[in-house]
């Protein structure tokens, strides 16, 4: 099969998480089965877009379009989701360049940000979507300290659209799957479970360890700084662990955040907190490293800990399993799916640092079990999470993906031709905005002239046809719906070629007045 996966995130560029090691993990297990494979990702921060080949595998990175190039207020009262619509879009453009040289048989993107949103609307090609965590759901449980505003309900119900209109939805965890199911009304059963893919031989037990320079045994945690991994509860048991095995040694790897209360740093709070109790000297930082380093460290350590409130299936629970590392994870969302608990790890209650010290310090008194564990994480690995066999199962997805779309073909929410759909967007958020604009200016003389003055300077030609317009209109003369027409025209022009620049092949020069979107 020809496949493309669309996801913002994809080493080395933008491997800024799960999404990225999982995407990589299958377009790698899909090559290795036979299929050609292909990734539409977006371009570090401050890169133009380019052409890159990941063993074999083209990586295409493209850029945020500028879609709503010309907005003001949307961008003040929405920017998350207008930054989803500019990046959704310059990843649609992409693939249905790519789709149209050589057109694929599957497409699979993650269900985050919906960037699978324009490919499920149109029902340009089969559309599988993969969750992680949903919009919904940070909502719902305020995480990463989302809000419940206008502007993140937009993200959910983009998102929802997107899940709604795929062929098949997949999910790395029940656990996950459930929450979904219920937030779109839908039965569990209508989502596939395939479980997260990872590559044993390089997170394998033998093989290069990271030198600690730490005498005694080593507790390992990897992931962000953020109250959402549980990092706070990890550090709430430093002193309980310390004071039954004084020589326990803690290594936390990740970057910092500034999720702390009052947008502060997350590092520098925890380290305040080991300094009033006394632990310091007993915990090393190290910020965020190479996926490819990562084996090292996981083998170095005698015990991993995974401590978050929650994690639909997190990649450090698999990576420690893999390189034969007893994990303490927590009942939180998927973990405890990847882990059976007192067979190839141990599972413990969310926000419970006394479960967590308990578990740390029985394992590290107890080399044997610790030796038992790991290396029955590291055969269920083999056995259940080898990225070869979830290609396997991914693929029997996409032929039902296949299946049900020529079932479905002429349901999609949108009508018109595909690549008219990015227009069609653009000019909805410009209408948005200038319904907001007229809002604000009926009420603050002050900011009509701030957006008079910002207009004359940006677009001057603009401002003469709409002077035009409004000189005919004024004294009535026959011909200002011309000028009309002229003004109308000159806008859309430019918003055209700050979108896209200069196109290839000439789009309509007028977006339709009436979008293809279903009623």
């Amino acid at each position: 099969m020809r496949v493309c996966l669309i996801s913002r995130e994809y080493p080395p560029d933008t491997g800024f998480g799960g999404i990225a090691t999982f995407t990589r993990h299958l377009a790698q297990g899909l090559k290795g089965i036979g299929h050609d494979v292909e990734v539409v990702a977006l371009a570090k921060e401050g890169n133009p877009p380019s052409e890159q080949d990941d063993c074999g595998i083209p990586v295409h990175r493209v850029t945020p379009l500028p879609i709503g190039s010309d907005l003001g207020w949307t961008s003040l009262c929405m920017p998350y989701s207008r930054y989803v619509m500019r990046t959704n879009s310059a990843l649609f453009a992409k693939f249905e360049e790519l789709n149209a040289i050589k057109p694929f048989d599957a497409v699979d993107t993650p269900e985050l940000l919906a960037e699978g949103f324009y490919p499920a609307i149109t029902k340009c090609t089969p559309l599988t979507v993969r969750l992680y965590t949903p919009h919904s759901k940070f909502i719902a449980e305020r995480l990463h300290n989302v809000t419940d505003t206008f502007d993140h309900q937009f993200v959910a119900m983009v998102e929802r659209m997107a899940m709604l209109s795929a062929d098949v939805i997949t999910s790395p965890s029940l656990d996950l799957a459930q929450f979904v199911a219920k937030d779109l009304g839908i039965d569990v059963e209508e989502i596939d479970i395939v479980y997260n893919p990872i590559d044993p031989a390089p997170f394998s037990p033998e093989g290069e360890r990271a030198d600690f320079k730490r005498s005694g045994l080593s507790v390992l945690f990897v992931g962000r700084l953020e109250a959402r991994k549980g990092i706070h509860y990890l550090i709430d048991a430093v002193p309980k662990v310390l004071a039954a095995v004084p020589d326990a040694h803690f290594v936390i790897i990740g970057d910092d955040t500034q999720n702390a209360p009052g947008q502060k740093s997350v590092l520098t709070e925890i380290k305040e907190q080991l300094d009033n109790n006394g632990c310091s000297s007993a915990v090393t930082f190290i910020n965020r490293i190479p996926l490819s380093d990562l084996p090292k460290y996981y083998r170095a350590a005698d015990v991993c800990i995974v401590p978050s409130l929650y994690d639909n299936s997190p990649y450090t629970c698999l990576e420690a399993m893999s390189c034969g590392r007893p994990v303490v994870g927590t009942d939180g969302g998927g973990t405890k799916e990847y882990i059976v608990h007192g067979e190839s790890g141990i599972i413990v209650p969310t926000k419970n640092a006394d479960a967590i010290a308990e578990s740390l310090t029985a394992l590290l008194k107890n080399k044997n079990e610790r030796d038992r564990l790991g290396a029955n994480a590291r055969k269920r690995v083999l056995e259940v999470f080898d990225r070869m066999e979830i290609a396997r199962r991914t693929t029997e997805l996409y032929e039902k993906a296949a299946s049900r779309r020529q079932e479905r073909a002429k349901t999609g929410l949108y009508q018109g031709p595909p690549g008219q759909v990015i227009y069609d967007a653009d000019e909805i958020l410009y209408q948005f905005d200038r319904m907001v604009g007229d809002l604000v200016l009926r009420h603050s003389s002050r900011a009509y002239l701030e957006s008079i003055f910002k207009l004359i300077v940006k677009r001057p030609r603009l401002v003469l046809a709409k002077l035009l317009f409004l000189f005919f209109k004024t004294f009535g003369l026959s011909n200002h719906l011309s000028a009309r027409k002229l003004k109308e025209q000159i806008r859309d022009k430019e918003r055209i070629k700050l979108m896209l620049g200069e196109p290839k092949s000439q789009p309509p020069s007028v977006p339709k007045k009436e979008s293809s979107l279903s009623r």
